[in-house]
């Protein structure tokens, strides 16, 4: 998912990060080294970022895991689930990758200041994982701008880099050729330590911009928040929409802290739409925004209403997460299949691990995040236990009937020959403040083309 690169923001976080870089909170080295191998010198990463180290093994751990997600705001409760699958994942395996043991550290990469991703978190955030050597791999982030900001900082990594593996980033261009700077700005070194196991933004615009037109839509204006996530999935929808026969009416940006929406909804009512698409998230003034489109432009059954992965959780519903009731009836995607539509070793995993939830559902991207701690560990426990090898066999990474269905990583660190759940979306419709599932699809080839031409 997800979503911005602040140059001022950067830059405001030197002091912190000059800190971090020094040693503050953590970045002394394990008595193992990056070499390991049972010297139990594993140090946590700083408390103010991170959660308490998880380890429930025998002995004491080689080395450190850790996730970096927003663990605040709309997004929470997804995140939550997502750090219990990877710890779920690793009591499975007995805390270990191959004869490694393996710590868990959650860490936070949100503020209550923005109530969703910071840069200035993110950007201390990675320094601190660069300089612990204990940590020889990094689950996230969940939002793409985010990441746009550790890639590089890991990228350098002492080491030969630390692995950056992503669960739900969607940006295209942080692995595709975007332009001139992308993805390359985002890879100093010259070598790649960056992969994901969700598919990219191309594929989500074509599924979005052809279920449209499946519900007879010929024309739609199109939103986004600047961001490099909320700007790339509305590029990308754009692309796709053209190529489906939709009419593109307009493209604009919107200010998430605005107080109010009303003029810019008046704006687009001059243009007679049949749709509008909003590329953002649900952190976002999302509430304040769908309740300006519905008042001016009808419900959304009327006017219908696309919205992408950065909005679809049941969060979106609930003013008290900032979002509202009058999301009914719009239309979300999301990568993946319905819960109730996985199959083989993701049913086994679903199965064992509702009694993790305490009688929630199982949230998709829980499912996203078990499979990107598997590929983790699984190049852990074929390495030599240091970084570069890591990262060398994430890139080698082949998984046959895995939770997220058969696939491969290509060069750029992006899925390749998917099979199963692994390059499908599902569409849902709001009904009663909940996500109902309503089509499950593949990207077709000519429309995922399109969208990368933005």
């Amino acid at each position: 998912m997800k979503k911005r690169i602040w140059l001022g923001a950067l830059l405001a976080a030197v002091a912190v990060l000059a800190l971090v870089a020094a040693g503050c909170g953590g970045s002394k080295k394990s008595s193992g080294g990056n070499k390991g191998g049972g010297g139990g010198g594993v140090t946590a990463l700083p408390a103010s970022s991170c959660n308490a180290m998880q380890y429930k093994g025998s002995g004491k751990p080689d080395y450190l895991v850790a996730s970096d997600l927003p663990l605040i705001g709309g997004s929470r409760e997804q995140t939550v689930q997502m750090n219990k699958a990877i710890a779920y994942v690793l009591q499975q395996q007995s805390w270990k990758a191959g004869k490694y043991n393996i710590a868990f550290q959650a860490c936070n990469d949100a503020s209550a200041q923005l109530a969703k991703w910071d840069p200035t978190k993110c950007s201390a955030n990675a320094h601190a994982y660069a300089a612990n050597s204990s940590l020889i791999g990094v689950i996230g982030t969940f939002n793409s701008g985010c990441a746009a900001i550790e890639i590089p900082v890991l990228n350098q990594a002492p080491g030969g880099g630390l692995q950056l593996l992503s669960p739900a980033n969607t940006y295209g261009c942080l692995t595709e050729h975007c332009s001139a700077t992308e993805p390359s700005k985002y890879y100093p070194s010259g070598s790649r330590n960056y992969a994901r196991v969700a598919p990219s933004d191309p594929n989500q615009g074509a599924v979005d911009a052809a279920f449209l037109k499946s519900k007879g839509v010929t024309s739609v204006y199109i939103l986004n928040d600047k961001e490099a996530y909320g700007l790339g999935v509305a590029k990308n929808f754009k692309g796709a929409a053209t190529a489906a026969g939709i009419k593109v009416l307009g493209f604009d940006a919107y200010d998430p802290k605005a107080p109010n929406y009303q003029a810019l909804f008046t704006k687009i009512k001059n243009t007679n739409p049949a749709s509008v698409f909003i590329g953002g998230l649900i952190d976002e003034n999302s509430g304040q925004l769908i309740n300006d489109k519905v008042s001016v432009l009808g419900d959304n059954t009327k006017v219908k209403l696309m919205l992408p992965d950065g909005f679809t959780t049941d969060s979106v519903f609930q003013r008290s997460q900032g979002g509202t009731p009058k999301a009914d009836g719009a239309y979300f995607s999301v990568a993946g299949v319905g819960i109730d539509q996985y199959k083989g070793a993701a049913q086994t995993f679903i199965s064992g691990f509702k009694s993790q939830l305490g009688g929630k559902p199982v949230d998709p991207y829980a499912i996203l995040g078990a499979q990107a701690a598997k590929v983790l560990l699984d190049a852990i426990a074929k390495s030599d236990g240091s970084r570069s090898q890591v990262i060398a066999n994430v890139f080698k990474t082949h998984v046959s009937n895995g939770l997220i269905g058969s696939f491969s990583l290509n060069k750029n660190g992006d899925l390749s020959g998917a099979t199963g759940a692994a390059l499908k979306f599902t569409i849902y419709v709001g009904a009663a403040n909940h996500l109902k599932t309503i089509l499950t699809t593949s990207p077709q080839a000519n429309l995922v083309a399109a969208a990368r031409k933005g």
